[in-house]
């Protein structure tokens, strides 16, 4: 969610279908036009929001923060996960600038490791503050291509340029060091400002198949038509009405294409979820079961997250969930 910028990039990239044009400068929303990709000279894309914006939206909607009953209280402790497959991070000079999570030992050949592209709240160009929840989505047999080098501080903002070079580098087989890893079996997740990045960069690009939007949706209404590009399903983790993510998830819910299955679930956090918190908290065993759902078929994920009555349930973690189009 940086500010405009007077320098405008031109991006090419090779499809299909030949070479075709990159979105360049700052996306002016207007109905019936789609650009080809989700860039913007903006962080975080065609969906996001610069900081001018947003500044005049929070003042015109209102900043929802306020007392919470889940957010956690105090850092958590560091781990290498609860999965089978202890993780941690890596630095790879194939991606210089960004941070790998996945598991320490490469798993057996004949475990298949799904992708996941992460943007960073903000769209920071460092996930530390992530990394306790990354790393146990990675314990579970993930590879991540996080956006930044974790170092404690963030320098500058991140753009869908950034996401998609995790996407590029893990489809182009330079993750196989980290395990047998699954190419079909993409998804764009992030955080906020990093999550409306994920979307971006999922948009028009089929080698996505799952989206993940944590504490966040789109935030202007002009762009909400550009929903029914969005061909993948998502999945919204909210932190409850004092998320500003809040009010806009449950818009984009309505808006997505008729069909498209989409689950949502809150929990009174507030913005800053339960990502600090050991393992990830509450954020980390939702989202480990969605994906573990969604990319492995798992039965007991599944009821964790649909049935309120199965055993480990979100709905007795307090999770208020809603979802449509699934079987």
């Amino acid at each position: 969610m940086a500010p405009f910028s007077s320098f405008l990039k031109a991006f090419i990239a090779v499809s299909a279908v030949g070479v075709v044009v990159r979105q360049t400068g700052t996306f002016v929303p207007k109905a019936g036009y789609f650009p080809m990709t989700g860039d913007d000279t903006i962080a975080g894309g065609i969906f996001c929001i610069s900081l001018l914006d947003l500044g005049t939206y929070l003042g015109r909607a209102g900043n929802p923060a306020g007392p919470t009953s889940e957010a956690p209280r105090g850092a958590g402790q560091a781990t290498s996960g609860s999965g089978a497959y202890p993780a941690t991070s890596f630095l790879n000079p194939d991606l210089p600038k960004h941070t790998i999570f996945a598991p320490k030992t490469p798993p057996p050949n004949t475990v298949s490791l799904p992708l996941i592209t992460w943007g960073n709240g903000g769209c920071a160009t460092d996930p530390t503050s992530f990394k306790n929840f990354l790393t146990e989505v990675a314990s579970h047999g993930y590879i991540i291509a996080a956006v930044g080098r974790a170092s404690g501080i963030s320098q500058a903002q991140t753009t869908v340029e950034n996401h998609r070079a995790g996407l590029d580098w893990g489809a182009s087989g330079k993750a196989a060091k980290y395990g047998n890893v699954n190419a079909g079996a993409i998804t764009a997740m992030g955080q906020s400002c990093g999550g409306l990045e994920a979307m971006s960069t999922a948009y028009h690009d089929e080698r996505v198949k799952r989206i993940v939007m944590l504490n966040i949706a789109i935030f202007q209404d002009e762009k909400r038509y550009l929903l029914q590009e969005i061909k993948a399903p998502v999945g919204y983790f909210i932190g409850g009405k004092t998320d500003m993510g809040y009010p806009n998830a449950e818009k984009d819910y309505k808006l997505l294409t008729a069909g498209l299955p989409v689950y949502k679930a809150n929990l009174d956090t507030g913005h800053a979820g339960t990502y600090s918190a050991t393992n990830g908290g509450k954020f980390g065993k939702a989202v480990v079961n969605y994906l573990q759902w969604q990319w492995r078929g798992n039965a007991t994920a599944k009821a964790i997250l649909l049935d309120p009555q199965s055993p480990g349930s979100l709905v007795p973690d307090k999770w208020t969930v809603e979802y449509k189009n699934w079987v």
